[in-house]
């Protein structure tokens, strides 16, 4: 599949992880997934770590900086948009916060913290030499982005209004489940947190795509990650397991059939 250049204006493009210890994630997650990775000075004291699979930027890790100390290890995902000020002006109007007004990245793009009305945070991003991950959909690569939510509906209001998309229920699902499309394609899912979810906040997920979801449930386990949810299959579609990495976050990993347009 040819490297991506870049995203229509709504999709989810990126996604980095917040650690507590950075050589801890660069063990765990190249050792996993078949990464390898490149430091990047990110400020005074800071490093910014991009991981690749064959070559090609597919996400990126960094330690706490100044402010984000008591924050627990995450993952982050990051929506490409063509216009930062326009977006962030529909997220206000559509009853999210900003936590971050635009700003620049060094000379990559530009960034702007939001968060919804149930609490979970995204990150608009607006290109300038970094377009995003290389590729998607693929053993090695983000495959899939996920809102967990208190509120499935005021999400997908929400985010229809600020990502200029379409939210519709999955017609192939046994539970509820809203679909995310821009331009008529599938970018993201909305998910209702479950009772039995324990004091989950709402938060925006990733799932990393494997060629054998047990096989690699197992090779986490072995390098010091804990099992979320067990393996379990999704009918006629997909296998997937939810995993914690030995940092304690949180990330989903998916064996995929057919990718849906």
């Amino acid at each position: 599949m040819p490297e991506i250049t870049e995203y229509s204006s709504g999709s989810p493009s990126w996604a980095d992880l917040l650690c507590k210890n950075g050589q801890v994630a660069k063990d765990f997650y190249s050792a996993l997934f078949g990464w390898t990775y490149d430091d990047h000075p990110a400020g005074p004291g800071m490093v910014y770590t991009m991981f690749s699979h064959n070559g090609v930027p597919v996400c990126a890790s960094a330690e706490p900086g100044p402010g984000q100390e008591n924050l627990p290890p995450h993952w982050s995902v990051y929506v490409t948009v063509d216009d930062l000020g326009a977006a962030v002006e529909r997220a206000r109007n559509a009853g999210g916060t900003v936590l971050m007004e635009p700003f620049d990245v060094m000379d990559v793009g530009r960034m702007a913290l939001i968060q919804d009305q149930e609490g979970a945070v995204l990150r608009l991003w607006y290109p300038l030499k970094h377009a995003g991950a290389g590729k998607m959909h693929e053993p090695g690569s983000l495959c899939w982005f996920e809102l967990a939510t208190t509120d499935p509906e005021s999400a997908s209001a929400f985010y229809t209004q600020l990502l200029q998309a379409e939210a519709a229920p999955d017609p192939n699902t046994d539970f509820p489940y809203t679909l995310v499309k821009v331009s008529g394609v599938q970018v993201a899912g909305i998910l209702q947190i479950g009772e039995d979810w324990g004091p989950v906040p709402p938060n925006w997920g990733v799932y990393f795509g494997v060629d054998d979801v047990d096989a690699a449930v197992a090779k986490a386990q072995e390098l010091g990650g804990k099992i979320c949810v067990e393996p379990r299959d999704i009918e006629d579609f997909a296998r997937f397991a939810v995993l914690f990495d030995p940092d304690g976050a949180v990330f989903s990993i998916i064996q995929l059939g057919e990718w849906p347009g």
